[in-house]
């Protein structure tokens, strides 16, 4: 006979007891933790019975985070379906809602499952804060690694709210040790919990399957736009060098080690007589988290988004109370070409035309 979970905010008769997933439910909700289950065994069933328990605990909302749109979409339905809300608490955010909208949103809504991409932005620009977030699930956790969006959120999470607990989640959460204490650090892991097709409580529920993996190039057109980004990059990381603040690892310094130094460069300025330098280094190193943020969305999420992006970017560099650092990017020339090139790709091929508001 088969046993259903029985929690005030899950649906009677909707989710089937199984041991090995509130096993783990269980350890992510005493710290934030690192859950690693295999492949079509439910890790969307641990979010969803932490999550509740965060909900009634805290009633506070609780935060979804995945990486692509029709994820996002398909566990926002699951979420819709199992949960005892309603309809209107659970709400979907991707880069097609306009931010004014997704500001109101975010105020009702007790469930809020998004792309990550959009939280970053909506976090840069002010639109949200995650103060009263009681919990935040990073789904496919093993992309928190280098300047992936799940690394400034997280960071945020912890430095805004006053109680955090994150959950990250992944079949595969990389194949070196190394891999592995990035991703955990990133997220501000305390705890990881491992299931395997060999534990005697995960067995019973195995299938076979078949896993084959796709290699994809960046199109040219992509690549070219990219390029013009690293170019702008690269120069104000040589600036920030200049001035005496060097990146550990250049491009690839990760988002968090960028913010850590950004805290750093803003402790000096309140301490009273600051170097003149430290000024234009915290305005560099705007322009950097800028630049930086302009080159994943290129890489995941295409010409469309990034056109957008780069759109609001130009907005912003005009408004009366704009940045040195905003104005300054925009005016660059690498930047003037790149936005000449999205606006001609846009303009030329229909299926990129903009889609995404961020």
């Amino acid at each position: 006979m088969v046993k259903y979970i029985q929690h005030p905010l899950i649906k009677p008769d909707s989710v089937e007891q199984r041991l090995y997933q509130l096993d783990l439910a269980g350890k992510a909700l005493s710290s934030s933790t690192l859950v690693v289950l295999p492949t079509g065994l439910g890790k969307t069933i641990v979010a969803l019975l932490v999550m509740a328990s965060r909900l009634e605990a805290t009633g506070k909302k609780v935060v979804m985070l995945s990486p692509t749109k029709p994820l996002v979409e398909q566990h926002a339905a699951f979420f819709s379906q199992m949960l005892n809300l309603e309809p209107e608490e659970v709400m979907t955010f991707t880069g097609n809602l306009p931010p004014a909208k997704r500001e109101n949103m975010w105020e009702k809504g007790r469930v809020i499952v998004s792309t990550p991409q959009v939280i970053e932005n909506d976090l840069l620009t002010k639109r949200i804060s995650l103060r009263d977030v009681a919990h935040i699930t990073f789904d496919e956790a093993h992309r928190a690694v280098g300047n992936y969006s799940y690394t400034y959120i997280a960071e945020e999470y912890f430095n805004q709210a006053k109680e955090p607990l994150c959950l990250a989640i992944t079949a595969s959460p990389g194949n070196s040790d190394e891999k592995i204490a990035e991703v955990c650090e990133s997220l501000h892991i305390e705890k990881v919990a491992v299931k395997t097709e060999d534990d005697s409580d995960v067995a019973p529920y195995i299938h076979h399957k078949q896993v084959e993996w796709v290699h994809l190039k960046l199109p040219d057109e992509m690549q070219r736009l990219k390029d013009l980004l690293d170019k702008v990059l690269e120069d104000r990381i040589q600036k920030l060098d200049e001035l005496g603040y060097r990146l550990p690892y250049g491009k690839k310094t990760s988002k968090k080690e960028l913010l850590g130094l950004q805290r750093k460069m803003q402790g000096q300025l309140r301490s009273g007589n600051p170097d003149p330098s430290v000024y234009s280094s915290i305005s560099l190193m705007a322009e950097i988290l800028k630049a930086g943020h302009a080159i994943e969305v290129i890489e995941t999420q295409g010409v469309g988004a990034l056109a957008k992006y780069v759109d609001r970017l130009e907005r912003e560099a005009c408004t009366k109370g704009a940045s040195k650092a905003s104005k300054r990017l925009m005016e660059d020339l690498f930047m003037r070409q790149l936005s000449h090139v999205l606006k001609s790709a846009v303009q030329s091929i229909p299926n990129l035309r903009p889609c995404v508001t961020l």
